[in-house]
């Protein structure tokens, strides 16, 4: 079962690489709902049944986003919706405090992916793949998170660094 959960857990990883490459919404959430499909699976057979109930939600919620146009009234809406969905999720599948870490990730993730400047999105993203690794340290034992936590902090931390670099770079050749 832990060798068919690694199949999924990489294949979400490789969504996740494909995911930021799409300049098209709805194939970036076709995507992301694969994802999501894979890591619950992944957490599923690994009977980690905290993160797999927010990846559940997490498919719900790339579903809803897909349908939805809007990010208005009825978006905040359906953003506190989930943010309560994931509470509820992380008490319904209790066995520790480290319970509460995967819905403190999707929590992130979702105000990540909800906010409107990258460089918030990024630093939340952060955020949710410390409390992920926390969860995994704790729980899961998975390789593949492992490998999908390690590519999205160093990615996030070089596209926050590199603007940086290019500052100082520029001001070196003034």
């Amino acid at each position: 079962m832990k060798q068919i959960a690694q199949i999924f857990g990489f294949l979400a990883i490789c969504c996740s690489l494909i995911i930021y490459s799409r300049n098209d919404r709805k194939k970036l959430l076709t995507f992301k709902c694969i994802q999501d499909i894979c890591w619950c699976s992944h957490y599923l057979l690994l009977s980690a049944w905290s993160a797999a109930a927010t990846s559940a939600l997490c498919i719900s919620r790339s579903l809803v986003f897909y349908k939805s146009r809007e990010k208005g009234k009825s978006g905040k809406m359906m953003l506190f919706l989930y943010l309560g969905l994931y509470a509820i999720s992380a008490l319904l599948t209790w066995k520790s405090i480290f319970s509460i870490f995967p819905a403190v990730s999707s929590s992130f993730s979702t105000v990540a992916f909800w906010m409107k400047n990258p460089k918030h999105t990024k630093l939340l993203a952060i955020c949710a793949a410390t409390c992920t690794l926390i969860y995994n340290l704790t729980t899961a034992h998975s390789l593949s998170v492992y490998i999908g936590v390690a590519i999205t902090v160093s990615t996030s931390v070089s596209s926050l660094l590199l603007p940086l670099l290019r500052k100082k770079q520029a001001e070196e050749k003034e």
